[in-house]
């Protein structure tokens, strides 16, 4: 998995793309959350527009994320997962622990209302 990061209003997101399921760049994004939230950031979204496949690694770092955040006082959401994404998530209980949404814009709407 590859990711980039960009600011959109104050919310960190993160674009996500390829495989989520372990490898040195998956386990990055734990590293660059650590230093968003020092520098602190707390409001962040992980767009799966392009993440094609999700194995029980991608969803320990995942939760490991989702996990960070909350200790920090912070809200972390997705958008844009498709079928196969969803599905995984759906199984493993990770969208009954965090928002989940359609498109980007939708997301980011939801922190300004919270």
């Amino acid at each position: 998995m590859k990711f980039k990061s960009r600011k959109v209003q104050d919310v960190v997101v993160f674009d996500l793309t390829g495989g989520l399921e372990g490898g040195p760049d998956s386990f990055k994004i734990k590293d660059v959350v650590s230093e968003q939230l020092a520098q602190g950031e707390r409001k962040f979204l992980l767009n799966m527009d392009k993440v094609t496949f999700v194995n029980s690694t991608g969803v320990g770092i995942v939760a490991t994320v989702f996990t960070s955040i909350m200790n920090a006082n912070g809200v972390m959401k997705i958008c844009n997962a498709n079928e196969k994404v969803s599905r995984v998530m759906m199984i493993t209980k990770l969208l009954t622990v965090f928002e989940s949404y359609y498109q980007e814009e939708e997301a980011i709407a939801s922190f300004q209302s919270s």
